[in-house]
């Protein structure tokens, strides 16, 4: 029996010590991962965790250029995003392939993820905050909720596709999530040792970069330093950070 995690205490540090260095990344469109927690995942890997990361879309949206057919935009970000993993000493992704801008939270979908949680074991996830209000793309959206649907109550229960018994899958429940794109930030990881690399990964997704280069992505994170100095809210949190609403799984 895993031991409960302190809510009081560094999560990561808490799943690290209590449960086991596996997470799971939980994505809708190739490069979410690199721009939400791309730093953090490389500190992870660095610290001896195995990051696994399951993309939800195809990715065969998301281009200007009037030449490109979806089938050859999806082959571009698949590969884009092996070489980011590769960057981040990720684990190979894997793409559950469905049409970008069309995914739906239905059964078909938290099967899928149902079955990657039974396979990958993880003891932390990592995805969109599907419950965030307001403007989000719908992708995020259903990753986020077809996420947490996934994780609880079914990858935990023998009663939800049982067919996968018969794949040596059996039930699971991570220790703890963590939320991206959420309004209500409450975990915030200090990736300064790591912007360089997370830099790199992001310009991985070359066709998404729109010509932008490594010195225009320090500035643009920059930017976003100085604003956050004026900010008495924010002030005393690391200059350079990823942040996230911290969930914790009790078993």
């Amino acid at each position: 029996m895993i031991e409960t995690l302190d809510p009081n205490e560094d999560l990561i540090s808490e799943v690290a010590v209590k449960a086991s260095k596996r997470a799971l990344c939980i994505f809708a469109h190739p490069d979410d991962l690199e721009f939400t927690c791309g730093g953090v995942v490389a500190k992870l890997a660095l610290d001896g965790w195995s990051v696994d990361i399951v993309i939800t879309t195809s990715g065969n949206k998301g281009t200007k250029d009037p030449n490109v057919t979806g089938q050859q935009l999806a082959g571009e970000r698949e590969q884009e995003s092996r070489a980011a993993a590769s960057i981040l000493k990720a684990n190979e992704p894997k793409f559950l392939g469905f049409p970008d801008g069309m995914l739906q939270a239905n059964d078909e979908l938290r099967e899928l993820l149902v079955r990657e949680i039974r396979r990958l074991r993880p003891e932390l996830v990592i995805t969109w905050d599907g419950f965030r209000p307001g403007f989000n793309h719908r992708d995020h959206r259903v990753t986020g909720i077809s996420t947490y649907d996934a994780i609880y109550p079914a990858a935990d229960d023998h009663l939800f596709h049982p067919d996968q018994k018969d794949e040596g899958l059996e039930p699971h429940r991570p220790s703890a999530m963590l939320l991206a794109g959420t309004d209500e930030p409450d975990y915030h990881i200090d990736i300064e040792s790591f912007m360089d690399i997370k830099i790199s990964a992001l310009l991985a997704h070359v066709s998404q970069m729109g010509g932008r280069d490594a010195e225009g992505l320090k500035r643009m994170y920059q930017e976003r330093i100085q604003a956050s100095a004026a900010d008495e809210a924010t002030a005393s949190l690391p200059k350079l950070r990823e942040s996230f609403k911290k969930v914790i799984l009790r078993r």
